[in-house]
């Protein structure tokens, strides 16, 4: 099981890493950073590398743990928006999952999750779930800045659509809401998994 957990890992980090190297080449970062698709992923593939390493050489620690769970709690809100959000929405599927974006919308937290559930049972006080909360929180506080209450001309385009046709208000609701129920689920199955 450790052995699959560190190639999954491995895996992870290092697609991400030539995906993002040749996304970089292609596109100005700074049109491609902005999305939480890339960041998580970016976060993820960091956070898989490090324990996969780690691993290698010495058991994980608890504070290495928590971090791999909460960038696994960012790819999986990617996935699910994907899936339930955008997709529907715009009916691009095409788009949304061929090339580098089925990596990242799909392969990637798939193997994240596997790779998180190969640790289980880790059984975790409830306090857990807020960690897995930390990178979409500090995202919509970014995205609110530079969506929202930066002046017109420094604002970045609303790239998912949250603030048309609803408040942004009422978005992040329903986004910390999503992510939320991703973290205790998550959580849940690291302590229920045998």
């Amino acid at each position: 099981m450790m052995t699959l957990r560190i190639a999954i890992d491995f895996v992870i980090g290092l697609v991400t890493a030539v995906i993002a190297a040749v996304a970089f080449k292609k596109e100005d970062p700074a049109k491609v950073i902005p999305y939480f698709t890339v960041q998580s992923n970016l976060l993820c593939a960091a956070v898989s590398l490090v324990c996969a390493i780690w691993s290698l050489f010495a058991p994980e620690p608890f504070w290495l743990q928590i971090i791999k769970f909460a960038a696994t709690c960012a790819v999986t809100v990617t996935f699910l928006t994907v899936f339930c959000y955008l997709g529907p929405r715009f009916r691009n599927w095409g788009f949304l999952l061929s090339g580098p974006n089925l990596w990242m919308h799909l392969i990637c937290p798939l193997l994240a999750i596997a790779s998180l559930l190969l640790r289980a049972p880790l059984k975790w006080s409830f306090a857990v779930v807020f960690t897995g909360l930390v990178p979409e929180v500090l995202y919509a506080l970014l995205y609110l800045k530079k969506v929202v209450l930066d002046p017109p001309e420094k604002r970045w385009d609303d790239l998912y659509g949250f603030t048309k046709g609803v408040s942004w208000f009422w978005s992040m609701i329903a986004m910390f809401s999503a992510s939320f129920a991703i973290s205790v689920g998550l959580w849940f199955l690291l302590g229920a998994l045998k």
